[in-house]
């Protein structure tokens, strides 16, 4: 099918972005509105982690089946039906009484989300000639940026002037507004010249798998890694995707075609994915925390420092199409990958009085890589990847972005706990500090909340007051610097990678 060439194609990327744009904002909006959900709604701790948490995971079940579905049934149909049912979730979400149904709300929104975020990348290619595809998905992608960095600064303020509710209903204007834009200038998709045949069982495997697997992260890290129930979940969700790897591969029309990763060029988007997903997901809760605890930095300037990441990231999105000319789009994900290595070895660098621009600079090289994972691998995956195929192929690679991220912060939660732990009990046994073991499972709690820590340490020992918290100070870093090194491992693998693939 030939792309569109005429005016209307940019009515068309602008309803698009704005489509996207909206996704992207309730990804970071709601985070600001958790206290006072909690308050309102009376829900315990655990209850709001899954109002984030079921996001995330059902959009990591439904991603792939949500990228292929557009390919068979038209991708302009299944997007658009992605954005109703996500604008009557928000609606749902924000007029929730109880937190049971906010939760539900907000997993029926994260299915709509698995559609709206392959579905809608892959409908970009159709509606621009070649030429001017990297422009568009640039533009494209620049919005999805602005989305998350406008998320924090718009939810505080309608919080502040009307309430919670409201992170959520803000979202059905945009919808209507994008709507309104794209639905008339969008041509129908290609359809594939053969029989379509559903694979119900490799679907069933994928969600089984996935889900599982990411359920069994979550409930390790909320209930503990020597609960039974975690590796049972983490069980059944590798067994059932070593299944699915099985079934594909005898599947005439596989719902997960493995072939996609006989392609380099694919290959290395997925690399690049991956390594993002350890950018938002890893870096992106311990750098937050590092500069609050260690920086002593207040809310809002923590919120104007981090701002750097989603900056960088719209501003590769705009230039995009000015670096693939310059260099090509396979060296911009190679320079992505090196700059996320580069990152891991500033963090390693951090300290209580390093210089603050050498924080944003390491921000900055985090920046990079997201912004060319988001675009990159868009653009990389629509030259080695049959137009027919786009979704399911965008699905495919940007599931690995959010799987990476969910198993990298466990593995890293792991790591961090472990190692500030050990450091904090170290020293207080080094400087003779004697503690009940009430006391010590109750420092133990602390862990990451200083103020409070503060409070209790006074309580206890006020006399070595001062000593001990900077020893609880020191113990932090001693965790931050174990997740550092072991992010380096990890990028120095997917660098190496990255480079024997681009050799091919």
């Amino acid at each position: 099918m030939q792309a569109d060439n005429s005016p209307n194609k940019w009515l068309a990327l602008v309803g698009l972005s704005l489509l996207s744009f909206t996704a992207f904002l309730d990804y970071t909006i709601v985070a600001t509105a958790l206290p006072f959900i909690q308050k309102d709604l009376n829900a315990t701790v655990l209850q709001l982690q899954w109002v984030m948490n079921i996001y995330g995971m059902i959009l990591c079940m439904f991603m792939i089946a949500a990228g292929q579905a557009g390919d068979l049934f038209g991708r302009k149909t299944i997007y658009f039906t992605g954005f109703i049912l996500f604008g009557i979730a928000a609606l749902g979400a924000g007029g929730a009484s109880s937190i049971e149904w906010l939760i539900s709300f907000r997993a029926i929104q994260g299915f709509a989300a698995a559609i709206i975020f392959t579905v809608g990348v892959a409908l970009l290619p159709q509606a621009f000639p070649a030429q001017e595809q990297t422009r568009a998905i640039g533009i494209f992608s620049a919005f999805n940026g602005a989305g998350l960095a406008v998320g924090p600064f718009l939810g505080g303020l309608l919080i502040t002037f009307l309430s919670w509710r409201w992170v959520f209903w803000i979202n059905i204007p945009l919808i209507v507004f994008g709507l309104l834009l794209c639905m008339p200038h969008l041509k129908p998709s290609p359809r594939p010249d053969y029989k379509i045949k559903i694979d119900w069982l490799g679907l069933l495997l994928l969600i089984v798998g996935l889900g599982s697997l990411v359920y069994g992260i979550i409930f390790g890290e909320q209930t503990g890694w020597d609960h039974s129930l975690t590796w049972t979940f983490i069980g059944t969700g590798v067994v059932a995707l070593l299944l699915l790897i099985a079934v594909e591969n005898r599947v005439a029309q596989p719902l997960l075609d493995f072939s996609l990763f006989r392609n380099s060029h694919a290959t290395l988007a997925m690399l690049v994915c991956s390594a993002a997903g350890f950018i938002t997901f890893v870096f992106m809760f311990f750098d937050p925390l590092y500069l609050e605890i260690i920086r002593k930095q207040g809310a809002f300037m923590v919120g104007i420092i981090l701002l750097s990441v989603p900056a960088i990231q719209v501003i590769i999105s705009l230039l995009f199409e000015k670096l693939v000319k310059k260099t090509g789009v396979f060296n911009l994900i190679l320079y992505a990958l090196l700059a996320a290595l580069l990152a891991a070895i500033c963090h390693v660098l951090f300290t209580s009085s390093i210089n603050m621009l050498f924080v944003i600079f390491a921000l900055m090289l985090m920046g990079y890589t997201w912004g060319i994972a988001n675009v990159g691998s868009i653009s990389a995956i629509a030259q080695s990847v049959k137009p027919e195929k786009l979704g399911g192929a965008i699905g495919t690679v940007f599931t690995f972005w959010n799987i990476s991220g969910s198993i990298f912060l466990a593995l890293t939660s792991v790591i961090f706990h472990w190692r500030e732990s050990d450091a904090l009990f170290t020293g207080l046994a080094k400087a003779n500090v004697a503690m009940t073991p009430e006391q010590q499972q109750q420092i133990q709690g602390l862990i990451s909340d200083p103020q409070h820590a503060q409070v209790v340490i006074t309580q206890y020992f006020s006399g070595k007051a001062g000593d001990i918290y900077q020893l609880f100070e020191s113990s932090f870093m001693a965790g931050f610097h174990a997740v550092a090194w072991f992010a380096i491992v990890i990028m120095v693998i997917i660098f190496l990678a990255g480079l024997a693939l681009s050799k091919k």
